[in-house]
């Protein structure tokens, strides 16, 4: 049964917040004093970058509404559960620009005077037509063309298959040629966008490699799936698991350059660079 101070921790962490997309804010969660309460991880909604307390600094990565978990808190033997606050993303932009006309009123109707039969036989044209002729030859004609029109997307479709498998395949040769898994990451080092502190164009590239390493390990090279459906479908296997597990930190990190602009230095990105490289090391070298 839930005693009163536990009633009034759910009731006051209901108040609603509204915060920007990829912007820090700062929720706090209502404890009483000398209460202890248990930290907030980060996740795929949210990136949680210091916590004091009850107070928790973090940055909104959904545009919606952060559904925040219930922290434990403990007081010697007492334990509590803790509600948070409601954060509201707001939006960058309308939902829409376009506004509905008001519709006339009232609307004119032109009806003449008199019953419907006084009109309807003067209009008795079908009275004069003949029995329809057989649209077979129509049918046909239309078959013909809708399997013309498969057979030929059909070919077109397996033939620029066949050239895209043989060009990702020289591609694939040649970059294997050219440059090892490790030496593709000390690459990054030397490029222009570490150079100009460019992290947006800088944290692509890695992104790309992360995505090379899946691709050869576990043979996922969908490069239009996101990381939440590709950890997904790692953790339905046993070594994707540890994968997901392993490269948990840096699937954040481009989030957080790539889509919330969160900016870094060059300490920051070479430490996740190496943190790509031991990846690397341990999963995408024979």
């Amino acid at each position: 049964m839930i005693n009163l101070l536990m009633l009034i921790s759910l009731i006051s962490g209901n108040e609603a917040f509204s915060c920007s997309l990829g912007v820090p804010v700062t929720v706090e969660y209502v404890i009483p004093d000398g209460w202890t309460i248990e930290s907030l991880e980060s996740s795929e909604n949210w990136c949680v970058l210091e916590q004091a307390g009850g107070a928790i600094t973090l940055v909104p990565l959904s545009l919606d509404t952060l559904d925040l978990p219930l922290l434990e808190a403990h007081s010697d033997s007492l334990e509590e559960l803790f509600a948070p606050p409601v954060l509201l993303v707001l939006r960058t932009m309308p939902d829409s620009a376009w506004t509905v006309p008001v519709f006339p009123s009232p609307l004119g109707v032109s009806i003449p005077p008199g019953f419907p039969e006084n009109y309807l036989n003067q209009h008795r044209f079908w009275e004069e037509w003949r029995k329809a002729p057989s649209t077979l030859w129509l049918f046909l004609i239309l078959l013909i063309g809708v399997i013309t029109i498969m057979a030929v997307s059909s070919w077109l479709y397996f033939r620029k298959k066949k050239k895209l498998s043989s060009t990702v395949d020289i591609r694939s040769k040649e970059k294997k040629m050219l440059l090892s898994p490790l030496d593709e990451v000390k690459a990054l080092l030397d490029s222009p966008a570490f150079a100009n502190g460019d992290w947006i164009t800088y944290y692509k590239k890695v992104d790309e490699l992360l995505r090379d390493t899946v691709s050869f390990r576990f043979r996922i090279s969908n490069r239009a799936l996101t990381w939440k459906q590709i950890n997904k479908i790692l953790r339905a296997e046993g070594d994707g698991r540890k994968f997901a597990d392993d490269s948990t930190e840096l699937v954040q990190e481009i989030a957080l350059q790539r889509y919330a602009s969160w900016g870094g230095s060059r300490e920051r990105a070479e430490r996740f660079t190496s943190k790509l490289a031991s990846i690397r090391r341990d999963w995408h070298l024979i």
